[in-house]
């Protein structure tokens, strides 16, 4: 037993190194990760990490699903089917922009129950609104590949901000509003849309909304 002031050192699990391997990823990415930094922050040895993890490819995995934790399932209803699937489309993009290593190696590892919860939820909200099986799959495809896709570009341009101006400055030197008038208008539309709230339309949102709609049709029309 402890006295004085001598700390009682918390029981390592499995469930403490991937939450402290979440936190470290969080804040300083994959490449800020390695067994020693997180050997450190649990308040443990490297060798010790290994008695709860087998190697840096479970690490990531569990990491992915502790993760995949925190996005919200919905109760299935037909009636609901449409609203429901958005939400759960804008939850796992709010997530992956939570923590944003977790986009690049989605899906390079092996979903565990959380994931595919949420993979299997997203078929089953498509299957309760009447979709047909051959259109059900193109449309999961369709709304994984715009969460995926759209997050990635919003980290990559969120990346560049430190040479936002000497990005702008080449842009519009290469994009002559004379000879690109509609680059040069587009270009205009970002270096004037600060991000604040309200001051942009929805990307995401909005091009989800559109493969919904478009799943609905489809689905009503046959």
């Amino acid at each position: 037993m402890a006295t004085g002031d001598q700390a009682i050192r918390p029981r390592l699990t499995r469930e403490r190194i991937l939450a402290a391997a979440v936190e470290v990823a969080d804040g300083q990415g994959l490449d800020g990760l390695s067994m020693r930094k997180l050997a450190t922050a649990v308040g443990f040895e490297v060798m010790s990490l290994y008695n709860h993890i087998s190697s840096k490819h479970d690490l990531l995995e569990g990491m992915l699903e502790l993760v995949a934790a925190e996005i919200r399932l919905p109760e299935p209803s037909a009636a609901g089917w449409k609203a429901e699937l958005r939400a759960l489309a804008v939850d796992q993009h709010a997530l992956l922009l939570r923590h944003r290593w977790a986009g690049p190696i989605w899906l390079a590892y092996f979903p565990g129950p959380a994931r595919k919860a949420v993979m299997e939820m997203m078929l089953e909200l498509l299957a309760l609104g009447g979709v047909e099986p051959d259109l059900r799959d193109v449309g999961y495809h369709a709304i994984t590949l715009h969460i995926g896709g759209f997050t990635s570009q919003e980290l990559a341009y969120a990346a560049q901000e430190a040479r936002a101006q000497e990005l702008a400055g080449r842009a519009s030197a290469e994009f002559p509003e004379d000879t690109f008038p509609r680059m040069a208008q587009h270009l205009r539309y970002h270096l004037e849309h600060d991000g604040a709230a309200g001051d942009e339309l929805d990307g995401f949102g909005f091009v989800l909304d559109l493969i919904l709609d478009g799943l609905e049709r489809r689905t009503h029309a046959r």
